[in-house]
């Protein structure tokens, strides 16, 4: 069954919209299979350079941030905020001196979603918040572990456990392994009434500032606080590194191994370690 570009669209809607009620007799659409059934959705993944089998999905991109200030957005599709995103999805590699315009990655971040449904994750549920009690609901959802691979300047291949390059200041160390998980992203309206994937409006793809509009999020603590988090820039790869992110259900090995960090306190000599003295958390 092949689907256009607006089925494909609703069907990634359809998952994320709220479900029917028990009563209701229509059977469910495993949407899941009807991706992967689909040549046309298999001729697009191959466009954006996704890649899907069961429990794992590919994505490439390159490093655009390594630190220096906050980390809000650990990949993203569109650069909405380049100084807070450490990884950009994209079709492949630009010539020098070329820039793109959007419209490159126009459904890029739908059909990322489309194939985490194919591989068979299961949507979870957004951040949300009860508007009446001011109940903060955190996000939801089946664990997935992501890695960065990549070949460095000499040829060698090496994998990293991305949220070792995350610093959480709330807890003082880098973020707990097996906390992102799969929400999908919620549906917004624009103001023709059409609805869309917030992932494909606001380009978020993988959150550390817990969102709504983003397809994965976390579930350690600081995830709500604007600046909790810090990329930890001597274990990220040089900017404009052609990275390839993976999305698995399970962990993988080998993964890079990192000294251990720590924070400078005031009057310390300056060493190794990359963020500020503990004053300024």
């Amino acid at each position: 069954m092949d689907l256009s570009p607006t089925m494909r669209l609703l069907c990634a809607l359809l998952l994320v919209l709220p479900a029917a009620a028990e009563d209701d007799p229509a059977p469910a659409v495993d949407l899941g299979k009807v991706f992967r059934d689909s040549k046309e959705f298999k001729a697009t993944c191959e466009k954006y350079r996704i890649t899907f089998a069961e429990g794992v999905v590919t994505a490439e991109g390159e490093i655009i941030y390594r630190g220096g200030g906050p980390c809000e957005y650990l990949v993203g599709v569109w650069p909405t905020k380049p100084h807070e995103t450490v990884v950009l999805l994209d079709d492949g590699p630009t010539k020098p001196g070329t820039e793109r315009s959007r419209n490159y990655i126009e459904g890029l971040a739908t059909n990322l979603n489309n194939a985490f449904l194919a591989a068979g994750f299961q949507p979870g549920t957004a951040l949300d918040w009860d508007q009446e009690t001011g109940e903060i609901k955190p996000p939801k959802g089946e664990t997935v572990h992501i890695y960065a691979e990549w070949k460095d300047a000499e040829g060698k291949a090496h994998r990293a456990r991305m949220s070792d390059w995350l610093w959480n200041y709330r807890r003082r160390a880098v973020m707990q392994p097996g906390k992102f998980v799969y929400t999908s992203s919620v549906v917004f309206e624009d103001d023709e009434q059409k609805k869309w994937l917030g992932a494909e409006m606001d380009g978020l793809v993988v959150s550390i500032l817990s969102t709504r509009s983003s397809i994965l999020d976390h579930t350690e603590e600081g995830g709500l606080e604007n600046g909790a988090y810090e990329a930890v820039a001597p274990r990220i790869p040089p900017l404009r590194t052609r990275v390839t992110v993976v999305f698995s259900r399970k962990e993988k090995t080998p993964i890079e191994s990192y000294p251990e960090l720590k924070i400078v306190e005031p009057g310390e000599e300056e060493g190794e370690p990359f963020l500020e003295p503990e004053e300024k958390k």
